[in-house]
């Protein structure tokens, strides 16, 4: 019968990487009883802060005899083997001690299943899913909220109560373990090998046995994202399961890192199942170029097709909706379709003229200098070049670093890392340290929405 390893722990912040745990409690979940429990105050060996103990009513004089974390890690080893790890925002606990394990040099792992997922999925209509309110919703006793012991007994309620939610609780059990089941492995795939691979942001590449990529991806978490490709069916999969015989990753720290490494490493490599699961997202280019007579005008091509210096403004999915927002821009701004589509020496009225939308270049009352200068506006106010030039900071792959982005002359054109505890104020002194990098429309797109979704990311402007 599968084993449930529900767990809670105390720490003292919210960020794994900088937080320790102060407290953890494990309560062994099997045939519907708690069948073997752990729980202890750990010492953190550093500092919990003030707000930390008003909440969780735990000091720095509870923990200062308490066992350290290695001291307890063979205990939590034993008692979560062979069980699926669950929690109340599983992540949260997942990470901080998968962050203690892998500071004593283990790499901690387990199949992971989330209460907070669970009861969205299971008790729809709430509303909030926090562990306090779910607390009130159903009753549930418990008599010191914010400790170890006590919230994962609540929790351990709280599943009991998900598990009989209908009328076939054992159906839905058996469904709930097939969800985290083991992921069927290429052959040539140990699994000790893909669990020594980090839970951590970056890029990953799968080599055939020729030592080729065949395919190259990005993940916050990469080695749950791997599982997580051998653990679905198609296509894809099934040619990974033929061609896959090991697998290289590179950490990145910066999710922007990874976004930006992979899109070059795709192009650069040309991966055969990247290539083949292509979609037809953003496969259309307009550009802008001179015609005969040397007016500006906007083309649609193929994206395959462009050549690299190609002064791409947008991306679409279809040449259709390509067409349309082009035709939208020559009636917006009052161009003229015949310049903007001519393949001749010679300029004739157009139709938009006779009913008052061009303002005439077809016709001879418009000079190819006014009609470039509206042009050149338009161009500005629509393309998707950066405007001005930045350096942007992210998190690095230590806490000592971060990671650098240098935007200059519409691109980012130089990426890398450095120390974290200088300014870098001078972008001449800065990139001398970083590695060039070629920017492109795409990669501008990338950084422009994590920018909107990091809004508070540190930006220097030059």
């Amino acid at each position: 019968m599968t084993r449930f390893a529900i767990i809670d722990i105390e720490t003292t912040g919210i960020q794994f990487k900088q937080g320790k745990i102060t407290e953890i409690a494990i309560l062994i979940y099997q045939n519907g009883q708690i069948v073997d429990q752990f729980e202890s105050l750990i010492n953190p060996e550093t500092s919990i802060p003030f707000e930390i103990t008003r909440i969780t009513g735990i000091t720095n004089e509870m923990v200062e005899q308490a066992p350290k974390f290695y001291e307890v890690a063979k205990k939590i080893l034993e008692i979560t083997h062979d069980a699926i790890f669950v929690a109340h925002n599983v992540q949260f606990d997942y990470s901080f001690v998968k962050e203690e394990f892998s500071a004593l040099g283990y790499s901690f792992s387990r199949k992971k299943l989330c209460t907070v997922q669970l009861s969205r999925k299971h008790f729809p209509g709430l509303k909030s899913y926090a562990l306090g309110n779910l607390i009130k919703h159903f009753n549930i006793e418990v008599t010191d909220r914010h400790r170890a012991y006590q919230d994962a007994l609540a929790t351990s309620k709280l599943f009991h109560l998900i598990l009989h939610a209908n009328d076939h609780a054992t159906d839905f059990m058996n469904q709930l373990v097939s969800n985290v089941k083991d992921a069927k492995l290429p052959g040539s795939l140990k699994r000790e090998d893909v669990d020594a691979i980090p839970d951590e942001v970056g890029v990953y590449y799968m080599c055939n046995e020729s030592g080729d990529y065949v395919y190259i991806g990005k993940s916050i978490n990469i080695r749950e994202r791997i599982y997580q490709h051998f653990s679905e069916t198609g296509y894809k999969v099934s040619k990974m399961l033929r061609q896959v015989h090991r697998i290289e990753y590179t950490l990145t720290g910066s999710e922007l890192m990874a976004q930006l490494l992979e899109s070059s490493e795709i192009k650069k490599y040309s991966p055969e199942i990247n290539r083949a699961q292509r979609s037809s997202k953003d496969q259309y280019a307009m550009y802008r170029t001179l015609n005969d007579l040397g007016y500006f005008q906007y083309l649609i091509k193929h994206k395959e097709w462009l050549d690299e210096k190609a002064d791409v403004v947008q991306l679409f999915s279809s040449q259709k909706k390509a067409s349309e927002y082009l035709d939208y821009l020559i009636h917006e701004y009052h161009l003229c379709e015949h310049v903007n589509g001519l393949k001749k020496n010679e300029l004739l009225p157009c139709y938009r003229y006779q009913i008052g939308i061009c303002l005439g270049a077809c016709a001879g009352h418009e000079t190819k200098e006014s009609y470039n200068e509206r042009f050149e506006i338009m161009h500005q106010k629509i393309n998707r070049f950066f405007q001005r030039n930045f350096i942007l900071f992210d998190k690095g792959r230590s806490e000592s670093e971060v990671s650098v982005f240098v935007i200059e002359n519409g691109f980012c054109n130089a990426i890398g890392y450095l120390d974290k505890d200088n300014s870098y104020e001078q972008p001449e002194v800065l990139k001398e340290s970083l590695k060039s990098f070629r920017g492109n429309i795409e990669t501008n797109g990338i950084i422009n929405q994590y920018i909107k979704k990091h809004p508070s990311l540190r930006k220097i402007y030059f």
